[in-house]
């Protein structure tokens, strides 16, 4: 057995035999037609993910001006959010479980299923209580697909098409995050557009349910349930070729190797013991595990959730912060294509490095705007009213509490009262209302910081995850190791969701930022360490990279005795 002093393994100096699929030069410039629609129907499920993620941004400021007698607080906006997230978790975690037993088929139908109803239920929520129940069905079928989709990608695919697909399951995540970012910023003139944004999404979801039942079921996981000759009819549908004997000798051999080793048929609890006491499968799922958690960790659902907030925080109205948020989810899906054609050339470990560095730059720029904005900012010229005597100090703190805003009296002074003392307001305040917005000349900043963090974060922390975990599982354990690195995602994504606004009052929004910057540098050198190069090796292979003890070698972890590339590469 491998030595057990660590988790962390980079890839070690073994010779590898070369895949079948490289070995045949299969697919080399184009994929066979039935793949591309398998790609296809699983990317639909990105696309969901994405407008779900993108749509709830312009649906929260809306709600605040559409939906007073909700009585919208930080903690219910919060909620709003996070209870999505949270049943994504549970959703990803019941997934592993579907998958193992229905297959990835069934597992996304589901998915759409529940997707399609729950979208009904929130453009007709009567209240805040019954949106946060909507968002909660709708987050569980989301966790279905975003544990499925990667996954059925990967299984399906030829090794040289693998990764460059699994990123445009990416891609159309963040092409899902834009057009919820657009037609939130459509619908912002309609008295009722969050209903309509949030309702729309039955239409993808619709599709791909109908889509996915035309679409052939997983090849390994057909093997593993005994369907030998189904999955070699499909294997060749998807190869569009007869010659699949090495790929299916490969396949067989693994599943022989899995019975042999008496870890076949593991279910529950016996699965996951038999996962932890296998130091390869042990530590690919540490990886994963961590993969996930720095994604999360270093801010980008906080970016993409609140960046309408965000930019309303620096200085934008909120019409304005609507479409500058789409800007942003703009660049999103414009360098996600880097992504698409970078995983391959590259390869996996230094896409990453590069991407976490210029999220560093992205986050480090949006702590410095912050800070810009709050010295720059007006400040308040008459004593602070009330509740909000304490934060008065000028225009910035004023309106990053969360039941004050800034207003003119009849003197032309500016003072900071409550959002709820309406008598004040219209007797007191120029024009009758209360503003959000502090004139700053360093908006552009926040905005700059954004976009230079999405520009990282696109093409390699963002699609990476996804794609490694796909790739680093053996068959026997990779529903239920996706499954929990998919459900470790989902819950470091509501717990960064759920306490952002919590936080920047707690640190100051540059805290906030300077914090997740911190988190993205640890994240950075474990990686640098730790992270073994996945391209070109075949899914029956890639339990060897994680077989050998620790030896430092960072961006070296390439570098083999033979390397498992596609003929063209070499």
């Amino acid at each position: 057995m491998a030595d057990d002093s660590t988790e962390c393994t980079p890839l070690k100096t073994v010779e590898l035999e070369e895949s079948s699929s490289s070995k045949r030069n299969i697919s080399e410039s184009t994929l066979p037609f039935k793949a591309k629609l398998v790609t296809l129907a699983a990317v639909l499920g990105g696309f969901l993910f994405g407008y779900d993620t993108g749509v709830i941004n312009g649906a929260l400021v809306q709600l605040e001006d559409r939906q007073p007698d909700w009585k919208l607080t930080d903690t219910k906006k919060e909620l709003i959010v996070s209870s999505a997230i949270w049943a994504c978790a549970v959703g990803a975690l019941l997934a592993g479980t579907i998958n193992k037993y229905l297959g990835r088929k069934i597992s996304m139908m589901i998915g759409a299923a529940i997707l399609t109803g729950a979208s009904f239920i929130m453009a007709l929520a009567p209240n805040w209580q019954t949106l946060v129940f909507a968002r909660a069905a709708d987050g569980i079928a989301i966790g279905f697909v975003s544990m499925t989709g990667p996954l059925y990608i990967a299984e399906q695919l030829p090794n040289n098409w693998r990764g460059p697909m699994v990123v445009c399951y990416q891609l159309l995540i963040t092409i899902g995050i834009l057009v919820g970012s657009i037609l939130a910023g459509i619908f912002e003139p309609v008295p009722s557009g969050w209903r309509w944004t949030l309702g729309l999404s039955c239409v993808p979801s619709t599709i791909m349910f109908i889509f996915m039942i035309f679409m052939p079921k997983s090849v390994r996981w057909l093997y593993f349930q005994g369907e030998i000759e189904e999955a070699k009819r499909i294997l060749k549908e998807l190869r569009g070729t007869d010659d699949v004997e090495l790929e299916m000798e490969e396949i067989a051999e693994d599943y022989r190797k899995t019975k042999d080793d008496k870890l076949l048929g593991g279910k529950g609890c016996s699965l996951l013991l038999n996962m932890l006491r296998n130091t390869a499968v042990r530590r690919a799922l540490l990886l994963g595990v961590m993969l996930q958690l720095f994604q999360q960790f270093s801010g980008i659902n906080t970016v993409i959730y609140y960046s309408a907030t965000i930019l309303v925080m620096s200085g934008a109205s909120s019409n304005k912060a609507i479409w500058l948020s789409a800007a942003v989810c703009t660049a999103n899906v414009a360098f996600t294509f880097i992504g698409v054609v970078s995983v391959e050339r590259l390869g996996r470990k230094v896409l990453l490095m590069c991407s976490m560095v210029v999220m560093m730059i992205g986050l480090i720029l949006l702590g410095i705007s912050f800070i810009a904005i709050d010295k720059t900012s007006q400040g308040i010229l008459t004593e602070g009213v009330g509740e909000c005597m304490t934060v008065s100090e000028s225009c910035y703190s004023c309106v990053a509490s969360e039941m004050c805003g800034v207003c003119s009296n009849l003197a032309g002074d500016l003072m900071c009262v409550s959002a709820n003392a309406t008598d004040l307001i219209s007797s007191t305040c120029e024009g009758g209302k209360v503003s959000e917005v502090c004139k700053t000349e360093y908006s552009w900043l926040a905005v700059v910081g954004l976009v230079v963090y999405i520009m990282g974060f696109a093409p390699g922390m963002g699609p990476l995850p996804w794609t490694i975990n796909s790739e680093i599982f053996p068959n026997w354990s990779r529903d239920t190791a996706m499954s929990i690195t998919t459900t470790t995602n989902w819950i470091c994504n509501s717990i960064i969701s759920q306490t952002f606004l919590q936080l920047t009052k707690a640190v100051t929004t540059s805290g906030a930022f300077f914090i997740y910057c911190g988190i993205t540098l640890i994240g950075l050198i474990y990686f640098f360490i730790c992270l073994p190069e996945t391209r070109g090796v075949s899914l029956e292979h890639t339990e060897e990279l994680f077989s050998s003890s620790l030896t430092f070698v960072g961006l070296k972890t390439g570098l083999r005795k033979k390397e498992i590339v596609n003929n063209e590469d070499e």
